[in-house]
């Protein structure tokens, strides 16, 4: 009995140090396998730009180049104006400067009461390359009325593209006697946005 339980140790030593010898020899040739590798890197991502430039007629100059800057459109004036007073009328073209198409809105606002009086100016704006008075009795205006009103329509510019305006002002035949001797000022707001 005791040869037979010798004999039955020594043979389960033996197996464990065959399986020992089997898995050393699993990790030696997952050792020496050969490897290769290899990488790629992509070319380079760049945002674009968003740009809306104004040019006045007379300057021949772009103004408001750059995000939230602001553009003296000095030749969108009037003087001694009355009910019966011709129309102000002046052009002012809309740019796109940069890589990315956009729709650009405008938003009318002003200060001082002969411009926020509800009899006082009013004011027109047509996408139109000709301006002049007497297309205040035109129809067809991006933006008509008071001062103050709903934003223009959205309108789309792609890269490089112009878009020529007319804006005109003039005071209502209703204005007020009270707005004798007053003034005001005219802000045009334009906001764009990126657009697919």
């Amino acid at each position: 009995m005791k040869n037979f339980a010798a004999h039955t140790t020594w043979f389960k030593v033996r197996v464990l140090l065959c399986l020992g010898m089997v898995l050393g020899l699993g990790a030696v040739g997952t050792l020496a396998a050969w490897q290769d590798t290899a990488t790629t890197t992509s070319g380079t991502f760049s945002a674009g730009t968003i740009d809306l430039t104004l040019r006045q007629a007379s300057s021949g100059t772009d103004g408001a180049v750059g995000v939230g800057q602001s553009f003296a459109f000095t030749d969108f004036t009037g003087s001694g104006m009355t009910p019966i007073s011709a129309a102000v009328a002046k052009s002012l073209t809309v740019k796109n400067g940069a890589t990315i198409k956009f729709g650009y809105q405008i938003a009318v606002s002003g200060s001082g009461t002969l411009v926020t009086d509800s009899t006082g100016l009013d004011i027109k704006i047509f996408a139109s390359a000709t301006c002049d008075p007497t297309m205040v009795s035109n129809s067809g205006a991006i933006y008509s009325g008071k001062i103050g009103g709903a934003a223009t329509a959205s309108r789309t510019l792609v890269p490089a593209a112009t878009d020529p305006l007319c804006v005109l002002a003039w005071l209502d035949t209703a204005a007020a006697n009270t707005l004798q001797g007053q003034s005001g000022t005219i802000t045009l707001s334009f906001t764009a946005t990126q657009v697919p």
